[in-house]
């Protein structure tokens, strides 16, 4: 008896001890079913049709092709353009957004009155819907009644209007302009709430030393927001890199392919019924942003956070 009492103790005391240890997996089961349902199976659905010659009107009898949609890329002018066109879009309108944010991250960290209504001003451009911000756009650099093209009459810097949506640098100059006042609010606010959690101390002690304005930048502000920067680089190279919404809006990726960022590449193959090279076309931007992080931050953010 003392024996099988014995025994019995053991056992629970196993079955205790699997339960404890198996009751956080049981915690996270029904978010790793969800994360499974919508984020991997759509990822591996995509690779798959990628590797397939998937049309809308032949989706059932999709063949699979191996690597021909990667073949039929690398004959493909217009993808291979895209690349530095993406690059292009990325570079023109990430740096832009950082060079006006930060003055204003820098401005609206003083102290005057009104500043929280100029806060909230500021977000006011963000908080428009991207379609509304490019039509926007669109009218105000209308060649026939936009308002740009007559301020710049009256002022004498051109002779006459100018169809900037249907040049090729002025299309893209317009777009990137729409695009980099839409975004840079966010930017500004980020950077503005990693100002506020600076030490006022340091300043007070860096003043006391006899340090400049300039200095006081130099070494107290921008090293504490260089990591805040660096990671928002980061975000936003991804995030426009798979924009469409205010290319194709106010461009429709013309005049031409002038615009075709990959993602919009990929979105107008969609809209042919190509949805396999539109897939794959995706799949490949989506590892060439993976490998390009990966990059990043072994090399670069690790160098400023060390």
């Amino acid at each position: 008896m003392i024996a099988e009492r014995a025994a019995r103790a053991i056992d629970g005391a196993a079955i205790r001890r699997l339960r404890n240890r198996s009751l956080p997996y049981a915690f996270i089961l029904p978010i790793g079913v969800l994360l499974l349902a919508v984020s991997v199976y759509p990822v591996l659905y995509a690779v798959w049709i990628g590797l397939s010659d998937a049309t809308l009107l032949q989706l059932a009898r999709a063949r699979f092709i191996g690597l021909g949609n990667l073949l039929r890329m690398a004959q493909d002018d217009v993808f291979l353009r895209g690349l530095w066109r993406t690059v292009r879009w990325d570079a023109a309108v990430v740096l832009s957004e950082l060079a006006i944010a930060l003055p204003i991250a820098l401005f609206l960290n003083l102290s005057f009155r009104g500043r929280g209504v100029v806060r909230a001003a500021v977000l006011l451009p963000y908080i428009i819907p991207p379609a509304v911000t490019a039509l926007l756009w669109v009218y105000m650099v209308d060649g026939h009644f936009g308002v740009i093209n007559d301020l710049l009459v009256r002022l004498h810097v051109l002779a006459h209007p100018v169809s900037w949506l249907g040049e090729p640098g002025g299309s893209f100059a317009v777009v990137t302009a729409a695009m980099v006042w839409a975004g840079q609010p966010l930017m500004a606010i980020i950077l503005l709430a990693v100002l506020q959690a600076i030490p006022r101390e340091l300043y007070e002690a860096a003043k006391v030393d006899g340090a400049s304005a300039w200095q006081g930048f130099r070494l107290i502000t921008l090293p504490h927001l260089m990591p805040t920067i660096l990671f928002l680089l980061l975000l936003r190279i991804i995030w426009m890199s798979n924009y469409v919404d205010m290319i194709y809006i106010m461009t429709q990726g013309g005049p031409g392919f002038s615009n075709y960022t990959e993602s919009v590449y990929s979105f107008m193959l969609i809209q042919q019924f190509d949805i396999g090279y539109a897939s794959a076309v995706a799949v490949v931007l989506a590892i060439i942003l993976m490998l390009g992080s990966i990059f990043y931050v072994r090399h670069l953010v690790r160098s400023v956070l060390a």
